[in-house]
């Protein structure tokens, strides 16, 4: 929400607020820091002849197509749509302090680098981060520390069938980029790990190691997910027939026994304790459970997500037209 906040209070109303807000990036950000086509989109047909579909693994670990991930009011929180080259003149407005590749100063370099500055802090892992002596979360940035002094800025992210990974080395004068058409969960983040610790290793000595296991992890998680596939079966009709219908947040649950959300759709398979478990696309692997609540509605729990209940049923009666209006009736 903080994104929107500046808008806001200069006084643009609630409707204008997503259409100012990708304008409003344009005029401040992707057109002086030379993303020269970056915009806030979800979906690249139409935009552009030369664009990739995003994928991700089922319980077999085959890679499936995902339709695009709707990005909606959360843009701020990233929904930019760009290509490599636009991402690297971003990263490197931020190597020469707030200066694009073209010359134009961007923001201030105080501005900037307080953006950087960690106040919050990140736990290190033994395995992917050894020689990471502190991490913390600044604005919007993640800021490692390494044992010879060393800094890495880096921010990761993802969405239906794509991953992620910017990061720079202020002393270095060094940036990095990757993007992939593979979902974060569960391997998307490994590659752009591979890539980056293989550089740190190659070049600076720093987190040897790391590459193969980030090599391992991945094959770990494909292994992960074929042994969840053996253990999942079809789910019955008959078992989710009472909650089949329409939830809050705008969830479906469909006779083909998938679970819907908006352009998502998530394949339901049944676990041997009776709970399901996506099998395919954004939340593969993921727990999902059919309950009821207190007063009996039906509801869905995206484990570790949300809980919603239903609000219409399959089985809900025929819309009945209202009686006449006579002068009596009270509203």
């Amino acid at each position: 929400m903080g994104g929107y906040l500046p808008l806001l209070a200069s006084g643009v109303s609630a409707d204008a607020l997503t259409g100012t807000f990708a304008d409003e990036m344009w005029r401040r950000v992707y057109g002086p820091a030379g993303m020269a086509g970056a915009r806030i989109a979800d979906d690249p047909r139409g935009l552009v002849t030369d664009f990739m579909r995003g994928y991700a693994p089922d319980l077999t670990g085959a890679g499936r197509p995902l339709a695009y991930g709707p990005v909606g009011s959360y843009a701020p929180a990233g929904g930019t749509l760009a290509s490599l080259d636009d991402m690297a003149a971003y990263v490197r407005t931020h190597l020469r302090r707030g200066v694009s590749v073209d010359g134009r100063r961007v923001v201030s370099a105080k501005n900037l680098t307080v953006c950087w500055k960690p106040h919050i802090p990140v736990p290190l892992s033994p395995e992917f981060d050894p020689d990471v002596t502190a991490s913390g979360y600044g604005m919007g940035w993640i800021h490692n520390r390494f044992r010879d002094g060393t800094s890495l800025i880096w921010h990761n992210g993802g969405i239906d069938g794509f991953t992620s990974y910017i990061g720079f080395l202020p002393e270095r004068d060094l940036g990095l980029v990757v993007l992939n058409a593979n979902n974060p969960a569960p391997t998307g983040p490994y590659f752009s790990l591979y890539v980056l610790n293989l550089l740190l290793s190659e070049r600076f000595g720093l987190n040897r190691g790391v590459p193969a296991n980030a090599h391992a992890g991945y094959l770990a998680a494909l292994d992960g997910l074929r042994d969840l596939g053996r253990r999942t079966a079809p789910t019955a009709p008959g078992a989710t027939a009472p909650y089949l219908g329409h939830y809050e947040g705008g969830y479906r649950l469909t006779r083909d026994l998938n679970l819907h959300l908006g352009p998502r759709t998530m394949p339901l398979g049944v676990l041997p304790d009776g709970s399901h478990v996506v099998t395919g696309g954004l939340l593969v692997e993921n727990k999902v459970l059919l309950t009821r609540d207190v007063d009996d509605t039906p509801r869905i729990e995206v484990v570790g997500f949300e809980t919603v209940r239903r609000t219409v049923g399959v089985e809900s009666p025929p819309h009945m037209t209202e009686p006449p209006v006579r002068a009596s009736r009270q509203w």
